[in-house]
């Protein structure tokens, strides 16, 4: 073999060589971003299943089994979430909205198992409700109104992202 077929050959070789790198740095680029994707959806369906279980709820402590005509009768704002009644880890104990004010799930059993190996996700999610204008619900209102907003924070401890979603919840009452 001449000088000339080896230089072919260990430029093939380099090529080959650089060939594969590329393919295989692409196949890491889709894993990952394949896995961040379900995650992303994971946290987004925790949120949503908390803003659904709230919003199956009544309004207001005061609005269970009853019907209110004024916003005064509503609990205070600086008493919202859970009464006497309501343990915080017993979600099915929840009868109101406001009862899932820093309500917290720490961690979440819901997970994601990585494909060979141990490793889970483990999300953490925490809540917030406050009376909003109906307005304006970006406003947080100092006073009872007719509309309540419920913010969720979903993320994994130890990660930058964090989901955030919010709910505003009005009182209608028809006569």
């Amino acid at each position: 073999m001449g000088t000339g077929q080896m230089m072919l050959t260990i430029g093939a070789f380099v090529l080959l060589g650089v060939i594969i790198l590329s393919v295989n740095a692409g196949f890491l680029t889709v894993n990952t971003t394949v896995y961040s994707s379900r995650v992303d959806i994971m946290a987004v369906s925790l949120a949503n299943s908390i803003i659904e279980d709230a919003a199956s709820l009544a309004f207001d402590e005061k609005t269970v089994g009853a019907a209110i005509t004024s916003t005064s009768s509503l609990t205070a704002p600086a008493s919202l979430g859970l009464d006497g009644t309501e343990n915080r880890s017993i979600v099915n104990s929840f009868d109101d909205f406001d009862d899932y004010n820093c309500y917290r799930t720490n961690p979440k059993l819901d997970t994601i198992l990585v494909p060979g190996s141990t490793s889970k996700f483990i999300f953490s999610t925490y809540c917030a409700v406050d009376y909003v204008d109906p307005a304006n619900p970006d406003n947080i209102s100092s006073t009872a109104t007719y509309a309540k907003r419920l913010k969720l924070r979903t993320y994994l401890p130890g990660m930058t992202d964090t989901i955030r979603i919010s709910k505003v919840y009005s009182y209608w009452y028809f006569r």
